[in-house]
């Protein structure tokens, strides 16, 4: 996770292309935008939303793990 202080959006990395990351995470279900959507210094980061209840937040964490 890097540069999120706010928290409401997650800026996440597995330090590859954004698309290899949203192809994976889309593999389990998850949603994200490609960070290349925001430029070039988001390109190896995909943006994650948490706007959902608690509950959603934690199933998709237990996901990820």
């Amino acid at each position: 996770i890097d540069h999120s202080a706010a928290g409401l959006y997650l800026w996440v990395t597995r330090d590859e292309d954004c698309w290899a990351t949203i192809d994976w995470l889309a593999g389990l279900g998850v949603v994200a935008a490609p960070g290349a959507f925001y430029g070039p210094s988001g390109e190896r980061h995909v943006r994650m939303a948490l706007t959902a209840t608690d509950e959603r937040i934690a199933a998709a964490v237990a996901r990820l793990a």
